[in-house]
């Protein structure tokens, strides 16, 4: 097989979940793959010639407009195609594979920019052989917004989550981030949908504990504008940081607080799960499809009131054990391998 990955993403996001699954995706293909990952220059991330020991790396100078392009082909025609995001290939009959992540712009972006998205995804799923979905809600969301033909095959492969994630044993624990309140933990971007303002009214019905923010760029002052100053106080962010310092956190974490209303999975939560951290959520579909009942659901999505129960529901030791023990279970039935055993049976289909 000749495997052509087109790595644009690489040059569109410092750091994403969709990064990470190319990420782990590529790291596992073998030299009997005859893999090829082209790059687009600049990148917005550090890629070491060595980083993917078994593939071949092209890093080429972007285009004008090079991400709403087809990808330019190798010398060597490979077998499949697989673009990081939404590309098509420049020749039209090579077998191609899509990997759909979520609708988030379907569903929550309007305008031109919305518009020019939902085009390139469109087409790149109407040019594809193979169609993977992360995740049955997503599924379900390919079929409302996109049509599918029937000489189109279509696979739901769950993301994966890295085995750098467990709880941590008494003498690994790191120092405490937050003297002696507990934190609950807001990982990844912040606005719309994912319903921070919402975490922040519950807060403010929670004083004993705070909210630290990982990801989602510097907070801003107009987003602590809704609640009173005292509580805009016990809300720290605590920019990017790396996975391990990650788990750090979810050992940490009195809860993760995850009141996103929309996602393609929710990699955050099954992290939390595999450190032992518990989950509090809303009632969203991809979320409670990888949580299921380890998650403590907020009873109203929309009610701060409802939220700061199912978080005080956490605060019960007998509940707390429950929650992580169904956590721990539940995130074993994701893993990279996995995801990376059914991607590949995909590509030797084609």
């Amino acid at each position: 097989m000749r495997l052509h990955i087109d790595g644009i993403i690489f040059s569109l996001q410092r750091h994403g979940g969709i990064t990470v699954y190319f990420r782990e995706l590529l790291s596992r293909l073998g030299l009997d793959h005859q893999a090829t990952l082209t790059l687009e220059a600049p990148l917005q991330q550090t890629i070491d010639p060595d980083t993917f020991r078994d593939v071949r790396c092209v890093q080429r100078l972007a285009r004008p407009l090079e991400r709403v392009r087809t990808v330019r082909a190798l010398d060597d025609r490979p077998s499949v195609f697989h673009s990081s995001y939404y590309r098509r290939p420049d020749h039209r009959g090579q077998a191609t594979v899509v990997t759909v992540h979520d609708f988030v712009h379907e569903r929550f972006v309007s305008g031109p920019r919305g518009l020019l998205r939902r085009r390139l995804v469109n087409s790149a799923i109407a040019q594809a052989r193979h169609i993977i979905c992360i995740s049955e809600a997503t599924r379900q969301d390919l079929l409302e917004f996109v049509p599918v033909r029937a000489d189109q095959q279509l696979s739901v492969i769950h993301n994966g989550v890295s085995d750098l994630f467990r709880p941590l044993m008494a003498e690994e624990a790191p120092a405490s981030t937050s003297g002696s309140r507990p934190f609950m933990l807001f990982v990844g971007q912040r606005g719309g949908y994912k319903n921070f303002e919402l975490a922040l009214h519950a807060l403010q019905l929670l004083p004993d504990l705070e909210l630290h923010c990982v990801g989602g760029g510097a907070l801003q002052a107009k987003e602590l504008a809704c609640v009173s100053e005292l509580t805009a106080t016990r809300v720290r962010h605590l920019g990017f940081v790396d996975d391990e310092h990650l788990n750090g956190l979810y050992n940490q974490a009195h809860c993760l607080l995850y009141p996103s209303a929309y996602e393609g999975f929710g990699i955050p939560v099954l992290e939390a799960m595999r450190a032992g951290c518990p989950v509090v959520s809303i009632d969203c579909k991809a979320v409670v499809e990888v949580g299921a009942e380890a998650l403590c659901v907020s009873d109203d999505d929309r009610d701060p009131a409802a939220l700061a129960r199912a978080v005080q529901r956490v605060d019960d030791a007998d509940a707390r054990a429950r929650l992580r023990k169904l956590g721990l279970a539940r995130s074993k039935q994701f893993g990279w391998d996995h995801c990376f055993e059914q991607t590949q049976s995909v590509y030797r289909s084609l």
